[in-house]
């Protein structure tokens, strides 16, 4: 996270919602003091459906995240949202795009899109720059449903094309998919199926090494 300068953030709007939340961390850092205890009623007393609110909570739950052991997180989770708490994976998908923001940007922001969009973004599938592009226009006019679709393609036309593989990832190692075989093919492979009582893929991989192992024989031979 975003190291903030030794300023009071309520007076400086040119910092960011993340320099601010670490100033309001390092305040909150007292002898004798629970941090997390702190944090976790700081995340409380905060409205989620604003947006400078979930910006904020973001940024506290990405401490918590970090200090906090996983099932530490998760009491931390039922203790501070409650039965909100299932909005915690968009709030911290959304945590950096917010926290780069000032605290006046969110305000412009908020009058021009929804918090309620904002959550049904980082719900789906929509890439994080393309969310980032769509707060950052929000910042200036209103976003519609329209703009969010263009956004995206437009994001995706930009992307690298991935060339189509025959390769399949499971687990540690990967799997070749042959392509569909004609009909022809097929019944003889249902028939040496039959016959042997082998599955598909054993006819089919044997048929395979075999042409591969004479294929070579040949190349020897031509030599």
């Amino acid at each position: 996270m975003t190291k903030a300068p030794e300023t009071n953030p309520a007076g400086n709007f040119s910092q960011t919602v993340a320099e601010e939340v670490q100033y309001l961390i390092r305040r909150l850092v007292k002898p004798g003091n629970d941090l997390t205890k702190e944090v976790i009623g700081e995340i409380s007393s905060t409205n989620p459906s604003i947006l400078l609110g979930a910006a904020k909570i973001g940024q506290l739950l990405l401490f918590l995240k970090d200090t906090l052991k996983p099932k530490q997180y998760e009491q931390a989770l039922a203790n501070s949202l409650g039965w909100i708490s299932g909005i915690a994976n968009q709030l911290l998908k959304l945590a950096p795009i917010l926290g780069s923001f000032t605290t006046k940007q969110l305000e412009q922001i908020s009058s021009h899109l929804s918090p309620s969009a904002l959550y049904k973004l980082a719900t789906g599938r929509t890439p994080l720059e393309v969310i980032k592009s769509v707060l950052e226009k929000a910042c200036n006019c209103q976003v519609s449903q329209k703009d969010i679709q263009t956004q995206t393609k437009k994001y995706k036309a930009s992307q690298p094309k991935k060339e189509p593989t025959p390769w399949r990832y499971v687990g540690n190692g990967r799997e070749y998919q042959p392509p569909r075989l004609s009909e022809k093919v097929g019944l003889v492979v249902e028939q040496l199926r039959e016959q042997n009582g082998k599955p598909r893929r054993f006819v089919i991989e044997e048929a395979v090494l075999l042409f591969a192992e004479k294929s070579q024989q040949a190349l020897l031979t031509v030599a």
